[in-house]
């Protein structure tokens, strides 16, 4: 590619995620047209299943369990029936590391002096 050809491809791909501040370059990157419309179905795929999962699908049907680890970041996200759940235990975290951090947590046991 020359010059003007690269040019254009970077302002054709460059990325800005507003929520995020974020610019990103692909534009560097071997693919085509081609590539992207092969592959835009299965992220539209992927996207679908992640909705999926956030809303408490059945991630894993062998042993019949939901996939939530991301719920502790965000428990907004976790189905209704476990973010109070979520949110009472994060709270009882909480408040045992200000005991530490405050050191108002004392071991009951001998004192070594």
């Amino acid at each position: 590619m020359n010059t003007q050809e690269l040019w254009q491809r970077y302002q054709d791909w460059l990325y800005f995620n507003e929520d995020l501040g974020l610019y990103l370059d692909v534009s560097r990157m071997r693919f085509d047209e081609h590539l992207l419309a092969t592959l835009e179905p299965k992220f539209a795929q992927a996207f679908k299943d992640m909705t999926a999962l956030e809303q408490g699908a059945i991630a894993n049907p062998d042993e019949n369990r939901m996939v939530g680890h991301y719920w502790l970041r965000n428990p907004e996200l976790a189905p209704a029936h476990l973010k109070n759940e979520i949110v009472d235990n994060l709270d009882k975290i909480e408040a045992f590391v200000r005991k530490v951090h405050n050191a108002r947590f004392i071991r009951p046991g001998p004192q070594i002096h």
